[in-house]
């Protein structure tokens, strides 16, 4: 905005509005070297320390259900994957197949299954200092980058073999390159040309694309853009509004004014901004319709969500970034109220338009998504809300750099890593994931194989596996295939690669008792509540084995039969 200036040396000279586009410099180039150069080491830096925080001791959990799911839909041949995506989990084909050509360069492990997302952490921490220090300042943005590692869903998904830590990296990504179109299109004027502001909403328009296909609920963070920039618009009239009526004001009193050019600039500024969101939204919305409609046939998989309750309040206040947290939640909580006190007080200046950008990110995917659940069908899962990290870890830090001592701001931190420490190191537990024992089962397994007589002809049958009715306990062996390797899988019916959905099909026991025939040693792996063993012990003792030795381990019972 124009400045509004008093044109004599004393009180009593009525003041005069002169024009700043005569006497103003040009604002600052906002190309991505000069934006993003000057951050570079502070990003970096963080990005690095996002990584190294997210990748400690993440070999430790065992892999768990939803990692499993990853692991059998990216290890299958790209025709296998097209044929599964027509019934199911279309939802993650673009990062089943990001993780298929992972594979082929570090082939799966439990560990190389979680390294993608400890960096893709590492880059959307990075993204986030950047993103930070446009809209407010460096120590803003160093804090908000700190605060991100801190976050207890960051820890989490950053040692988590799904797309959401990816979905954080494109949230950040996507809000960044609309901060710096929207900054382009303001600079028009001043040597920009129309090209190249267009080039940045086609940038928007291609990178949300990309984004809602690798995680769909994004497309609720482009609507959350509209509220940033209709506001924009709304803020530069008012200002505009304001400028006019003081020239008026002016004008009464017999004062010389000439309107200033600024406040009439920002509002059609702002205006071609919010067509430039509209324009990229709208071709982004269009290129992701057909996949939305499909992923919609496709809903039964989320049947296990409940409708919002009561309870839903505390997944979206605790769970929902900070993973259940408590104390962690109450601290992030205070702080970012007290960023809203900072902000309306207006304590920290360089912090203008923060607020329009942030807050929608924070609020409008969750309300829409709580929304949608409550009206339509129950899409809600705390998890999904993930991509909201940085926004949160943002909005606390305008608070805690606002703090004039810089080793109060040291305490602040510490207090946020005591608080975090529980959690972080119940993550790195090795039934961390869901109490899943998986690595357990296949250690023992092993173990007990490797004191066997060299030629033991064996076989395996697999149970159910726990809590999730459509898996059999032969998901440990897709995640932790070494252990079973040379192993008779001799009720296999229909392998889960060659069906048209996650996992396989296999006869019932008594169907094939006759494959025992040439097996010295059989192992029964069930889950504990869906007990298999009374049935098993039966059956094959029937054609001469009985039972050796049992195990119970969590979840699960492993049982060797002999003959």
């Amino acid at each position: 905005m124009a400045d509004l200036r008093r044109t004599a040396a004393d009180d009593t000279t009525p003041p005069t509005v002169t024009r700043d586009a005569e006497t103003e410099q040009p604002p600052t180039r906002s190309s991505p070297a000069r934006l993003l150069g000057r951050r570079h080491t502070d990003a970096v830096l963080i990005g690095v320390l996002a990584t190294l925080v997210s990748g400690a001791f993440l070999w430790v959990p065992s892999v768990w259900y939803d990692e499993a799911a990853t692991v059998v839909s990216a290890t299958r041949t790209w025709g296998q994957l097209w044929a599964m995506i027509h019934t199911v989990d279309l939802v993650h084909a673009a990062y089943y197949a990001s993780m298929h050509l992972w594979f082929d360069v570090f082939p799966y492990s439990p560990t190389s299954l979680r390294v993608p997302s400890a960096l893709a952490t590492g880059v959307a921490a990075g993204l986030t200092v950047s993103l930070t220090r446009i809209l407010v300042d460096r120590r803003t943005a160093v804090v908000a980058g700190l605060l991100f590692v801190l976050l207890p869903r960051v820890t989490w998904m950053g040692g988590e073999g799904r797309s959401y830590a990816l979905s954080a990296l494109f949230a950040v990504a996507l809000t960044l390159v609309l901060v710096v179109a929207a900054r382009r299109t303001a600079e028009d004027g001043h040597a920009r040309t129309r090209r190249s502001i267009t080039l940045w909403w086609v940038g928007y328009a291609v990178l949300a694309v990309v984004a809602c296909a690798f995680f769909l609920y994004i497309a609720l963070l482009v609507v959350g853009h509209a509220l940033t920039m209709l506001v924009r618009v709304l803020r530069d009239r008012r200002d505009h509004a304001a400028e006019r009526a003081a020239v008026d004001e002016w004008a009464r009193t017999g004062a010389v004014a000439v309107v200033p050019a600024s406040g009439a600039t920002s509002v059609r500024s702002s205006r071609r901004a919010l067509l430039g969101w509209f324009a990229g939204a709208g071709v982004a919305g269009l290129a992701s319709l057909p996949l939305a409609w499909f992923i919609a046939s496709q809903n039964s998989q989320v049947s296990w969500i409940e409708r919002p309750s009561f309870s839903t309040l505390r997944g979206v206040l605790v769970t929902q970034w900070f993973q259940g947290n408590e104390n962690f939640a109450v601290f992030a909580l205070v702080c970012a109220g007290a960023t809203l006190v900072v902000l309306s007080l207006r304590l920290a200046p360089a912090a203008r338009g923060f607020a329009e950008v942030v807050l929608p990110w924070m609020v409008v995917p969750t309300v829409g998504l709580v929304g949608v659940s409550l009206v339509v069908d129950p899409l809600y899962s705390p998890r999904y809300l993930t991509f909201g990290t940085p926004a949160i870890a943002m909005t606390m830090a305008v608070a805690v750099a606002a703090i004039p001592w810089r080793r109060v701001i040291a305490l602040v931190l510490l207090v946020a890593v005591v608080l975090t420490s529980p959690t972080y190191v119940e993550q790195r537990q090795p039934e961390a994931k869901d109490s899943s024992a998986w690595d357990q089962v296949a250690d023992l397994v092993a173990g007990e194989r490797a004191t066997e007589a060299p030629g033991t002809r064996e076989g395996v049958v697999f149970g159910p596996v726990r809590r999730h009715p459509k898996a059999t306990s032969r998901i440990i062996q897709d995640t932790y295939p070494e252990a079973f390797r040379g192993m008779s899988d001799f009720t296999l019916e229909t392998p889960g690669y060659e069906t048209d959905g996650l996992w396989e099909t296999q006869y019932p026991l008594g169907d094939v008792l006759d494959r025992t025939d040439d097996l010295d040693v059989v192992w029964l792996i069930t889950s504990d509540k869906q007990d298999w063993r009374p049935r098993v012990t039966e059956q094959l003792g029937s054609v001469g084995f009985t039972l050796d030795q049992e195990w119970g381990l969590t979840r699960t019972n492993v049982l060797k039969f002999t003959r």
